[in-house]
């Protein structure tokens, strides 16, 4: 079933094992492999099992077929390293080997078959550093700039270019290798492997379409381009070698789907499998892996099959395990967005890649050009009553519990934001950061309301009158009115701004929601439900700016539970909003008055300036603006016109409107 928050998607979490390289370990012992001994860092409270979980890797057989000795004795699989009967300790040698005797059917089979080399993850392969140039423009080829001197292998398939120019949502993929003939240097560096990029990429040099057009599938042929043209490859996906003479072997073609129509993410589906396909917020177990793209070669650098093995000539190194289980994702919670959009795209069996940009789909993926490769093992559609995968009760509970770990994960930025808040002032260096925070609690808190409206359907759908449901309804529903206002929520300076009109929608949304909660929990005579709804209830009010309504729910709130502190911070919540309200209606009634004292200072209505300076004054001292909108508004420069009118008495109250500004900067300054 589909699971809630994912971990990072280029994260694996392992169970408990040797120690990682670097990390802080009591002992070294030494493994002794047929192959090589390795010095391998381990917890002291590991077990000789956990080792060999290790080990496999590297001798080719199950945990169960290898034998682990130290100085003659078997070591016990289940107890600690360093308790008895095992007794190791710092800089023992352990003997490592596959057990004597019949091996299981599969174990022979493998050993007659030539073992598949071990995949190693490269987790520390950096993105190909940008060069800067002064000349970033894209080379224009002229008519016989990439000639075709000759053919060297011919090829064995023609196939006709459609997706070169201008915008279109497919794209030519050409994979090939290269080789400059005068450095004698080939791309990429693994033989086995290929490049990969699009015909007509304007991120990419001219000479590599040109050249590709010009040959048939599985055709190698030598070409004579200009070297200043190659020169061009602000994203390293292909050679950039002042070289004048390339060998290009064209490996094949295939077509991917320009997603954005601008080349930044090019999916690729390499076979569609089943018919079935995940619709929003269906699970899905897939197999993921990482790869950087670039001209040296595509190498693994994240995969969810990641394992520790100990290598000889390594040590400690991740590989994949082709026997790793799948991992569940959700699509449509934008936590994984390339591995979602391919698991929407293919039935069980299928496998896509999409290949990424710099600046593509950033979150949550290494930095840089990578491609992610994704396979669909399976799928589990629990879409509501009357559904393959619909378990009824524990489908229910499944959803809730999902919708309430994103909550929880949004409530937790909230809270973030507003300690925060309450440090510092927010500065240039700061904003940045506290809008992302911003931007998580509300993906969050929208994935929450998504997975909570779906309960809520579901109860709906399956109309049951029991009350143990309706409680849950009531629940569900709380949450829902929760979730879907946070997920338009403004912090910082933009929280005392009016809620714009998507807002306004979730709160009366909110609001409607919460009326049919109330009366649903006092029919059941269920004090602790009422009680939690009008808490949302007022938390809703001081959202949408209702002080009013606020503190009639507050009231009610107090005489049910008066010791409950949060009510107080309630309403000193209540407090600050009514002090920026204030502030707000004051910042409009001293533009209004401003705007008077300019056309009497020019109408000479000294009875009229006199009774505007007054007011300016009051308001100012008063604490009902702010320093801001006195500067903003250039309050002092009317008042300084209103001295220049020659009047004693104007002049000696004007002075005393500059005096209560110059104390309201002050103020200001330090921050009170």
């Amino acid at each position: 079933q589909a699971q809630g928050p994912q971990p990072h998607p280029h994260r694996h979490t392992a169970p408990a094992r040797p120690s990682a390289p670097g990390a802080s370990t009591a002992m070294q012992l030494k493994v002794a492999l047929p192959s090589g001994e390795v010095t391998v860092p381990v917890e002291p409270n590991s077990t000789p099992g956990m080792l060999k979980e290790n080990l496999k890797y590297s001798l080719r057989v199950p945990p169960k077929l290898i034998k682990l000795t130290c100085d003659g004795r078997e070591l016990d699989d289940i107890k600690p390293l360093v308790a008895e009967p095992n007794n190791l300790k710092d800089g023992d040698i352990i003997i490592a080997v596959a057990r004597e005797g019949a091996a299981p059917e599969e174990v022979i089979k493998q050993a007659e078959s030539k073992p598949p080399a071990q995949t190693m993850i490269r987790k520390e392969e950096p993105p190909k550093p940008k060069v800067v140039k002064k000349d970033v423009v894209r080379p224009i080829l002229a008519e016989g700039d990439v000639v075709k001197k000759k053919t060297i292998e011919p090829g064995y398939q023609a196939w006709k270019p459609q997706f070169v120019e201008g915008k279109h949502p497919t794209r030519h993929l050409a994979f090939i290798r290269v080789e400059a003939v005068e450095d004698k240097k080939r791309y990429p560096e693994q033989e086995e492997t290929s490049m990969v990029f699009a015909l007509g990429d304007p991120q990419t040099s001219p000479v590599w379409t040109a050249a590709v057009l010009q040959m048939e599938v599985g055709e190698k042929a030598e070409f004579q381009m200009p070297k200043k043209a190659v020169d061009f490859d602000p994203e390293g996906l292909l050679p950039s070698d002042s070289c004048s003479t390339w060998s290009v072997e064209l490996l094949r073609m295939a077509e991917a789907i320009d997603v954005e129509q601008d080349y930044r993410q090019l999916l690729h589906i390499e076979s569609s499998g089943g018919k079935e396909r995940a619709e929003d917020l269906d699970g899905v177990a897939v197999h993921w892996r990482v790869r950087r793209w670039m001209a040296e070669g595509m190498f693994c650098i994240a995969s969810s099959r990641e394992r520790i093995a100990i290598m000889p000539g390594y040590g400690l190194v991740p590989i994949e395990d082709q026997n790793a289980p799948p991992v569940t994702i959700a699509v449509g919670e934008g936590q994984q967005e390339a591995v979602e959009m391919i698991a929407m795209k293919c039935g069980p069996g299928g496998k896509g890649h999409m290949y990424l940009k710099t600046e593509a789909l950033k979150g949550n993926r290494p930095q840089g050009c990578v491609v992610i490769d994704v396979e669909v093992v399976a799928m589990d559609p629990c879409r509501g009553p009357g559904s393959a995968g619909w378990k009824g009760w524990q489908s229910l509970m499944v959803e809730r519990e999902t919708g309430d770990q994103w909550l929880e994960e949004a409530d937790g930025r909230r809270k973030q934001l507003e300690t925060f808040g309450t440090l510092r002032k927010s500065t240039g260096d700061s904003k940045d950061a506290e809008a992302h925070v911003s931007s998580q609690v509300h993906k969050f808190a929208k994935n929450a309301a998504r997975r909570y409206l779906r309960a809520v359907k579901w109860i709906e759908a399956d109309d049951q009158e029991d009350r143990k449901i309706k409680l849950e309804k009531c629940t569900l529903q709380i949450r829902l009115a929760k979730s879907s206002t946070l997920a338009h929520q403004r912090f910082g300076e933009a929280g005392e701004a009016e809620a714009n009109g998507e807002e306004k929608v979730a709160i009366q949304e909110a609001l409607e929601i919460l009326k049919q909660v109330l009366v649903t929990a006092e029919g059941l005579k269920n004090d602790g439900l009422v009680y939690e709804c009008l808490k949302m209830h007022l938390q809703v009010c001081i959202q949408g700016q209702d002080v009013d309504q606020a503190r009639k729910v507050l009231e009610t709130l107090l005489t049910m539970r008066p010791e409950d502190d949060e009510l107080k911070s309630d309403s000193a919540r209540i407090n600050r909003l009514e002090g920026v309200l204030h502030l707000k209606r004051g910042a409009s009634t001293i533009e209004t008055v401003q705007k008077d004292l300019q056309a009497a200072v020019i109408a000479e209505d000294k009875p009229k300036v006199t009774d505007c300076v007054q007011k300016l004054h009051d308001m100012i001292k008063g604490g009902e603006v702010t320093w801001d909108t006195v500067r903003t508004l250039k309050v002092g420069k009317d008042v300084g016109n209103a001295m220049k009118m020659g009047d004693p008495d104007i002049a000696a109250l004007a002075r005393k409107v500059v005096g209560e500004i110059q104390s309201l900067a002050t103020r200001a300054g330090i921050g009170l």
